[in-house]
């Protein structure tokens, strides 16, 4: 477990390209989960919606870990890390494991079929808390970040080509564990740049993210050429859609944070990004209400025509929901159960230890 207690300035600066870059994050996932597709709209959405909020939320890890360092003990830092990861990991697992207990019923007792839960079922999510709860045992600094997200790769290929079957409960679930867990870790390594000293202003550190955009395309045309997302588990795809990201990231911090060019979208991205696990999840029923309530009416339309619908209905109700909710302090929301929780699990934890 290694901490670093860094004098910059930066360190406990609240960042609105953070949270702007979760609001975003959470535009491509309601595109990517919209039926009617629209050509290349849909295809980089559903390609970089998953690796974009692991991205982002690596990076958020490292911006809490950058407030607390200075204020907290050690060991009551890593057990905040680790009740946070334990609740990011399990929350999201109830609703998967009643709909699991209901197919098992529906298939055992009317079809006959089989069906299984898979305790290790790897999501977005699941990742997130797997970074949490590890995150403290990966050093603090740039290189050994870079070292262990590339690291992540080399595991990947030794598991599939060697101890597949030992160690298949890390390669379940629509985004396993690794590779998918190197998109959160190069959150961390977007953090070590923003924070690095050789980067010290932000037109050095967007020079840098153009550069490093320019290389990573060069490399994903060279090796892969498929900008789709059954190529995101491979490094090419991988470098290219971790450096976009750093380059929306880089460009925020210089035109918002530093700038302060700030424009009237961007407010209500920023207030949802703030609740992003909460709007994930009410995107999708917004989602499946209006497939099940309106396909005859979506039917009538071009596809364009009815993801546009579709898209504008989705990100309107959850501003609106945002705005009212925020007054109650977003109570009962993913985001409110994992604070809660983790303060409790913390509060105990100091009586007995």
């Amino acid at each position: 477990m290694v901490l670093d207690t860094r004098n910059s300035n930066k360190s406990n600066k609240r960042l609105h390209a953070v949270d702007i870059c979760r609001g975003l994050a959470l535009l491509l996932m309601i595109e990517a989960h919209i039926s009617q597709s629209v050509g290349w709209v849909s295809n980089w959405s559903r390609t970089m919606a998953a690796p974009f909020f692991l991205i982002v939320s690596g990076l958020s890890y490292d911006l809490f870990l950058s407030s607390r360092i200075k204020t907290e003990v050690k060991k009551y830092l890593f057990l905040e890390s680790l009740f946070r990861g334990f609740f990011v990991y399990t929350i999201p697992l109830i609703p998967y494991i009643i709909v699991g207990l209901f197919f098992i019923f529906y298939s055992s007792f009317l079809t006959g079929n089989g069906y299984k839960i898979d305790i290790f079922h790897w999501g977005v999510f699941q990742i997130i808390g797997v970074g949490y709860v590890f995150g403290l045992f990966v050093p603090n600094n740039l290189k050994s970040k870079i070292l262990i997200t590339i690291s992540t790769f080399i595991i990947t290929y030794i598991i599939t080509n060697f101890f597949q079957e030992t160690l298949y409960f890390l390669m379940t679930g629509p985004f396993p564990l690794f590779p998918w867990i190197g998109y959160f870790l190069f959150g961390r390594v977007a953090y070590e740049l923003y924070q690095n000293k050789h980067l010290k202003d932000d037109t050095t550190l967007l020079s840098f993210s153009i550069v490093i955009l320019i290389i990573s395309l060069l490399i994903f045309e060279t090796f892969t050429k498929d900008f789709t997302s059954s190529t995101r588990n491979q490094f090419p795809m991988f470098l290219l859609l971790s450096s976009i990201d750093l380059f929306i990231f880089s460009l925020l911090i210089r035109y918002v944070d530093n700038k302060h060019i700030y424009f009237s979208l961007m407010n209500p991205l920023e207030k949802l990004g703030g609740i992003c696990f909460t709007a994930y999840y009410i995107h999708l029923l917004i989602i499946l209400t209006i497939q099940k309530s309106c396909t005859n009416f979506f039917n009538y339309y071009p596809s364009a025509i009815s993801n546009l619908i579709n898209f504008i209905i989705v990100a309107v109700a959850l501003v609106q929901i945002e705005k009212s909710w925020r007054d109650y302090n977003y109570a009962f929301g993913f985001e409110w159960l994992i604070r809660k929780g983790t303060d409790k699990m913390l509060k105990l934890s100091k009586v007995y230890l």
